[in-house]
């Protein structure tokens, strides 16, 4: 038989409710934390970029843009100088006379921004376009590694030359800077404001990771759909894309993130586009024999087909999953500011469920 309540208890109950409600509304404009993991070069600093560019009046100012000047000049010195060293060892023969002449200029300054010269960037220039470094160019991955972003740096050496030179926001998403220690920035989007914090994805950064695990509302976790060919800077022996499901699996099934939402961001699609279509996902996944795309215009065979090597990888670390979390799956392009906008507002759709959701629980 159902028990009465007297007004006194009625009243306190309907003040806990006030409370719980006004509790839940003062957590609402708290700071959502989301932490942004992955393996070294997956793209999670861009993803931190981003942020930057698509959250409310958010951008780039000038003296910021022009902070990242000697970041580009490095990264244009640094890879022309790995496909100098590629030319060496593959035994290539260059194009063009002067060529030597320049790669023996290059091999004297040093691989910061600041050896960067007019001779440096025209030297980079001459190079460039050269056959023998094409050459080498062609043969990354297979022999040597080399920055996703060197082409383009290289492609617009032109302008990246001209006096006064100021790197435009593209510039910036491109520049590569090696993350290590601990990131946080804050960024607002709408009533919500969010703290993202980005730690380094190489094996020697990942020790200082538990120092950000409390209090994760969820954990966008970055891999390089692109890096199923290629191995770990640390240990050529070991597959990058073989590290990132390892680390997912410990990651996603931690007792840290039991009850925290995941996102995961399969990202470098461009380039993954790009290479499926001459390199068969089965050099990873040996098993994988790939499918036929339903699009009329689609001639892939065996496992170089686009959508079937993407979903079979979206499988994958979907499968590792043990925990009673969810995992909101996302296909990306870390330097498309456009398609990040559109996942990350269906990003914060799925956060702001998981907030209301708890309000119900609690």
């Amino acid at each position: 038989m159902g028990q009465c309540l007297s007004g006194g208890e009625l009243g306190r109950t309907n003040n806990e409710i006030e409370k719980e409600i006004n509790e839940a509304k003062q957590r609402q404009r708290q700071e959502v934390k989301l932490l942004l993991l992955g393996p070294g070069e997956s793209g999670k600093s861009t993803i931190f970029k981003q942020m930057k560019i698509i959250q409310d009046f958010g951008g780039f100012s000038q003296t910021e843009l022009e902070s990242f000047k000697y970041i580009v000049f490095g990264n244009c010195i640094t890879q022309m100088k790995v496909l100098m060293n590629a030319v060496s060892r593959l035994n290539i023969t260059l194009e063009n006379a002067e060529s030597r002449n320049c790669i023996e200029r290059l091999q004297s300054v040093a691989s910061a921004g600041d050896g960067w010269s007019d001779i440096v960037g025209r030297d980079i220039k001459a190079l460039w376009s050269d056959e023998g470094i094409r050459k080498a160019f062609n043969q990354r991955d297979q022999h040597f590694q080399l920055n996703d972003s060197a082409n383009y740096f290289f492609d617009n050496i032109d302008r990246i030359i001209m006096p006064g030179y100021v790197p435009t926001q593209e510039d910036v998403l491109r520049a590569r800077v090696r993350s290590t220690g601990i990131e946080e920035a804050h960024f607002k989007f709408g009533d919500i404001r969010f703290k993202m914090v980005d730690v380094g994805g190489q094996r020697s950064e990942r020790r200082k990771w538990i120092h950000c695990f409390d209090g994760v509302t969820a954990v966008l976790f970055c891999v390089a759909l692109s890096e199923y060919d290629q191995t770990l800077r640390e240990e050529d022996s070991t597959k990058r894309m073989e590290e990132s499901l390892i680390l997912f699996d410990e990651i996603c099934n931690s007792h840290w993130f039991r009850n925290t939402n995941f996102i995961l961001f399969l990202n470098k699609t461009d380039i993954f586009r790009e290479k499926i279509q001459k390199i068969d996902l089965n050099v990873c996944f040996p098993n994988y024999t790939g499918g036929q795309s339903s699009h009329p215009i689609s001639f892939a065979i065996g496992g170089k087909n686009f959508d079937a090597a993407s979903t079979f990888v979206k499988q994958r670390f979907l499968e590792s999953n043990q925990s009673p979390h969810a995992i909101f799956t996302h296909f990306t392009c870390a330097i498309d500011t456009q398609n990040i906008e559109v996942v990350f507002k269906f990003v914060r759709e799925s956060i702001l469920k998981k907030l209301i959701n708890d309000v119900v629980m609690y």
